[in-house]
C-alpha cells in the first residue's frame, strides 16, 4: 500500500503505521484499541482482560496472533512514552479512523467496530472520548446513516437488557443517538465539547503538518482578501516573541508573509508567489535556517488584515493564535478585532465558518492531508477572484 505515508502523515511520522513487519491492519487496530482503553488515563482490569480476549478472537483476521497483539500494544506504549502532544494524539486517532474507513475490507471493518464496542463497554462506563472514537469508526465503516443507527440501537438494547435504562452507559448512548438525530456531522465535537464527570478535558487544537499549514495560510489569506478585494493591499503577517531581557523586556519578531496588491484574477502571479514564499518560510523555521529562529513550542500570531500598514484598531482583522511543535503547527483560536469573543478551533468551527464565510473544513480538523486535494481548494478559492 504505497502512498499511505502521504495520506496519513502523522501516523507515519510517529511510527504507528508500517513500523511492524506485518502490514498496517493490526498496528492500526491495536492503536485504536489502545486509544479506546486509555481515554480516561488508566486501563482497568476489565479492559485488559477484554483486550486479551479480543486479540485471541481477531488476531488471524488482521494477520497477527495474540502475542503479537500484545507486542504491538507495548510498542505503541513506548512511542507515547517518548512524548506525544495532545494535538498529535488527536490527529493520529482521526487519521487511524480514516485509514480504517478507506483501507480495511468489509470484514475487517465489522471486526474493528465489534472490538471497539466491546472494549468501550467492558468497564461498564462510556466516557465521552470512547463514544467519540466509537462513533467516528462506525461512521467511517458504514455509509448509510440507517446502518449507523442500527448499530447503536442494538448496543443500547443490549445495555438496558443487561443493566437498566438508568445505567450510565444507557444514558450516554441515548445522548449520542440524540446527537446523531440532530446533526450526524457534528457528533464528534458535540460529545467532546461536553465535560466528562470523571475526566475534565478540552478538545485538542487542530494540528497541521508544515506543508498543510502553508497551504492553509494561503487559503485563509485568499478568503479574507476576497472580502476586501477593493483594498489596495491585503496582507498576512507573523508575530512571535523570541527572548526576554534581564530587565524583563520582551523581544519580539515579525515576518511579512503574504502581500496581495489589488489581485486581478485567478491567474495573478502574486498568488503563486505567495504559495512558494509561504512554503519556503515554513521550511526555514523548521530547519532553523532563517535570520530569526522560531523554536518548537513557540506560540505565534498569524495576523490577516487589509491596508498598507497594520492598523490593529480597525475592526475585522483576523488574529489566529498558533503554536509550532516538533511535528507541525497547532491552530488554537481566532480573535477578530471588534468582537470580544475568542473562537477556539475546532470547538466552534461551525459558528466561526459562518462568521468568516469560509468552508468549515478549514476550521474543524478535516483539512485534507493530500496535496492534490489542498491544491484543488486553493484553485477553487483563487477562481472566485474571476467573478465580479
Amino acid at each position: 500500500m504505497l502512498g499511505l505515508e502521504k495520506k496519513y502523515p502523522m501516523l507515519h511520522q510517529k511510527g504507528i503505521m508500517g513500523a511492524a513487519n506485518f502490514g498496517i491492519f493490526a498496528p492500526i487496530t491495536v492503536f485504536l484499541m489502545d486509544r479506546m482503553m486509555i481515554t480516561d488515563d488508566e486501563v482497568t482490569t476489565e479492559e485488559a482482560e477484554m483486550f486479551k480476549k479480543l486479540a485471541g478472537q481477531y488476531g488471524e483476521l488482521f494477520g497477527f496472533d495474540e502475542s503479537t497483539f500484545m507486542a504491538e500494544l507495548m510498542r505503541i506504549g513506548n512511542i507515547y512514552d517518548n512524548y506525544i502532544s495532545f494535538s498529535e494524539d488527536a490527529r493520529m486517532t482521526w487519521e487511524a479512523v480514516d485509514l480504517v474507513g478507506a483501507e480495511f475490507d468489509q470484514e475487517q471493518k465489522r471486526g474493528v467496530v465489534d472490538i471497539l464496542e466491546r472494549l468501550a463497554t467492558s468497564d461498564e462506563y462510556l466516557d465521552n472520548k470512547e463514544m467519540s472514537i466509537l462513533y467516528a469508526v462506525v461512521m467511517a465503516c458504514y455509509d448509510d446513516i440507517d446502518a449507523v443507527n442500527t448499530i447503536f440501537n442494538r448496543l443500547y438494547e443490549r445495555i438496558i437488557k443487561t443493566y437498566d435504562p438508568n445505567h450510565q452507559m444507557a444514558k450516554a448512548l441515548m445522548r449520542l443517538m440524540n446527537f446523531i438525530a440532530e446533526d450526524p456531522t457534528s457528533v464528534k465535537l458535540s460529545i467532546l465539547g461536553r465535560p466528562d464527570p470523571r475526566t475534565e478535558g478540552n478538545i485538542p487544537p487542530m494540528l497541521l503538518t508544515d506543508n498543510e499549514f502553508a497551504d492553509w495560510v494561503v487559503t485563509i489569506s485568499l478568503s479574507r482578501a476576497l472580502r476586501f478585494r477593493d483594498t489596495i493591499m491585503n496582507q498576512s503577517r507573523i508575530y512571535w516573541n523570541i527572548a526576554e531581557t534581564e530587565e524583563g523586556k520582551v523581544l519580539s519578531a515579525q515576518k511579512g508573509l503574504i502581500k496581495y496588491f489589488s489581485l486581478s484574477g485567478s491567474d495573478d502571479e502574486q498568488i503563486d508567489e505567495s504559495i512558494n514564499f509561504t512554503k519556503d518560510w515554513i521550511k526555514a523555521i523548521r530547519d532553523g535556517s532563517g535570520n530569526v529562529k522560531m523554536l518548537d513550542e513557540t506560540i505565534f500570531q498569524l495576523i490577516i488584515l487589509d491596508g498598507l500598514t497594520p492598523d490593529f484598531s480597525k475592526e475585522g482583522i483576523w488574529k489566529i493564535t498558533c503554536k509550532k511543535i516538533s511535528s507541525g503547527i497547532e491552530i488554537h483560536a481566532f480573535d477578530i478585532s471588534g468582537d470580544n469573543a475568542t473562537y477556539w478551533c475546532p470547538e466552534v468551527a461551525k459558528e466561526l465558518s459562518q462568521k468568516l464565510s469560509i468552508d468549515v473544513d478549514l476550521l474543524n480538523g478535516n483539512y485534507p492531508t493530500e496535496q492534490e486535494d489542498r491544491d484543488l481548494i486553493i484553485n477553487n478559492t483563487r477562481a472566485l477572484f474571476d467573478n465580479d
